[in-house]
């Protein structure tokens, strides 16, 4: 049998949650466009995977850390208010006296959106003890790829990673992978094949399937994530929902919402619920289906921390 229909154990530990990668801010375009080439205005929201799956989590009723590195400077600490405000805990957040706080440019859109980085704290995560002592407190640990493209950040990650496997957590890894972020010569593929074949979960997009292995069909997808050793595989579909199987069995789960206003966070969203699902002692699969609600509400607004409404609120009204 399976874990689709399993919930699983949780290690002991007064942190719900540990979500490690880059925090930043996402300047989203005003209008819809296709490119950033056709963007005129541009409005600052809080951004960065791993930041907006800690919130989202945090709203959710969980208790969540983050670790991540921003600069010293008026985006950082804007950054670190709306975290502390968000009743996260800070104490895994770095700050870069030298370099500034990342920055990542973004189109409104319905589908995909575009993008393009100005990075520099990110990169430079610090291995201290404060991140390890954080992760044993914690019960699911989640890593994001934006964090491994770069060293030292890559270092101090693959590290995280391997202890929270050591510590027994529930690993979560979002394999968004694109080669324009990694040093020419390193094999950034390589690097999100091996962590993926040591995650308890993965949540591909189609895009991120496509930037990974090239074309091919969703259920071929599937079935690669599955073949590198992850115990579950969800891919996410967009307006067509979810696909995911364990090797054993696989599933598909319409999409719950087509009022799309903004994309932006979509995937951060189903994250958070599916994450939530877990802690909260639901089978994967209902987990899964939580995290689809979650996203639903999400593509509302604009922004990837747009507002959701309670997780009870989400189970009704998909009866989920």
């Amino acid at each position: 049998m399976g874990i689709l229909n399993k919930n699983f154990s949780l290690s002991k530990g007064d942190l719900d949650v540990v979500s490690l990668g880059e925090i930043l801010v996402d300047m989203i375009s005003t209008e819809e466009v296709n490119s950033l080439s056709q963007s005129r205005e541009y409005t600052r929201h809080f951004g960065g995977s791993p930041a907006n799956i800690a919130v989202n989590l945090s709203r959710l009723g969980k208790k969540v850390a983050l670790i991540s590195r921003l600069g010293a400077d008026a985006f950082g600490n804007y950054l670190l208010d709306v975290l502390k405000g968000e009743q996260i805990i800070t104490d895994g957040i770095q700050q870069d006296k030298e370099r500034r706080t990342t920055i990542v440019y973004v189109s409104k859109s319905t589908r995909t959106p575009d993008w393009l980085p100005y990075r520099e704290a990110d990169m430079y995560l610090q291995e201290d003890d404060i991140i390890f002592e954080l992760i044993k407190r914690s019960k699911v640990f989640h890593l994001s790829t934006f964090i491994l493209s770069r060293k030292p950040a890559r270092d101090t990650a693959i590290k995280a990673f391997n202890y929270a496997r050591e510590q027994g957590k529930i690993v979560c890894f979002d394999p968004c992978y694109r080669k324009v972020l990694w040093p020419e010569g390193d094999d950034g593929a390589g690097v999100v094949e091996e962590i993926i074949s040591r995650a308890d979960f993965v949540k591909p997009s189609l895009d991120d399937a496509r930037h990974l292995f090239g074309p091919d069909s969703p259920e071929n997808y599937v079935k690669r994530y599955l073949e590198l050793g992850v115990k579950a595989v969800i891919l996410t579909l967009g307006e067509e929902g979810v696909i995911a199987s364990d090797g054993e069995e696989i599933i598909r789960i319409p999409a719950f919402s087509e009022d799309a206003v903004d994309v932006t966070g979509a995937g951060d969203a189903f994250w958070s619920g599916f994450i939530c699902g877990l802690l909260d002692g639901y089978t994967v699969k209902r987990s899964i289906k939580l995290g689809n609600g979650v996203a639903a509400f999400k593509i509302r607004g604009v922004g990837a921390l747009s507002p959701v409404p309670s997780k009870e609120d989400i189970i009704k009204e998909y009866n989920i």
